[in-house]
């Protein structure tokens, strides 16, 4: 359980951020939220799909970090180096949460429980005078920024539900040894039915900049057979 509080500039004067490319904080979470933008870098490497909540019916994008629930298998140990990482790897320890449920204000939180909080070695949040330093404006602009993208984001995987693009998808990873891996309740771009759009559909999703997003999620299937080498080097460590 993570420890997150409203940042202040009086109970948090004396606190530092340190820079580190140690993601040993994501080592549980084999399915990473992704922003629209995060498709096509994100493509390169890894298989971006989608999860469904079944209360609400909201999907949502991920990149597929593992195979199996509470296994990120590039975050087992701090000497991977990402060529690409999700846009919501580097918002930790700090994170934007809505004031309440009848306000849009928001303020930022910190994780006091984050190894990368210290009152020693880092980045100051506050300066001698209790304003916040140029460190803290730029950390909280990337929070904002990323927050109105993940709305944006909302949006369009609702749009591509909405159009009924969005199909149920049951993966039987070959794991070596005639070990089977099934992967269950992800839903992929429906080809079929994006080719049979209608014109005026097919040209919306254009318009939209939908396509490219599309076609990097489709190619990003390819993907996986990585990420199957990768669960079974480390079932054989």
């Amino acid at each position: 359980m993570t420890q997150i509080t409203p940042l202040n500039n009086e109970q948090h004067a004396n606190l530092k951020i340190m820079n580190s490319t140690d993601f040993r904080r994501y080592k549980e979470q084999h399915l990473i939220p992704l922003i629209a933008h995060d498709f096509i870098p994100m493509a390169s490497e890894f298989s971006v799909v989608f999860v469904k909540n079944e209360e609400t019916g909201q999907f949502t994008a991920v990149a597929m970090m593992g195979i199996k629930p509470g296994l990120n298998l590039y975050c087992q140990d701090d000497k991977w180096e990402p060529s690409v990482m999700p846009s919501s790897f580097l918002k930790s320890p700090l994170s934007l949460h809505i004031q309440d449920e009848n306000s849009d204000d928001c303020f930022v939180g910190i994780d006091l429980d984050s190894p990368l909080v210290t009152t020693e070695n880092g980045q100051a949040l506050f300066n001698s005078e209790g304003e916040q330093t140029d460190y803290l404006k730029a950390r909280t602009e990337h929070l904002l920024d990323v927050t109105q993208k993940y709305e944006q984001t909302q949006k369009i995987t609702q749009h591509l539900a909405s159009k009924r693009l969005l199909t149920h998808k049951k993966l039987n990873i070959n794991l070596g040894k005639d070990e089977k891996y099934a992967i269950d309740g992800l839903y992929i771009i429906d080809e079929k039915a994006l080719n049979a759009l209608s014109q005026d559909d097919f040209n919306d999703l254009r318009d939209k900049g939908l396509l490219p997003l599309i076609y990097a999620h489709l190619s990003s299937m390819h993907q996986i057979g990585r990420l199957a080498k990768k669960q079974i080097q480390f079932d054989t460590k």
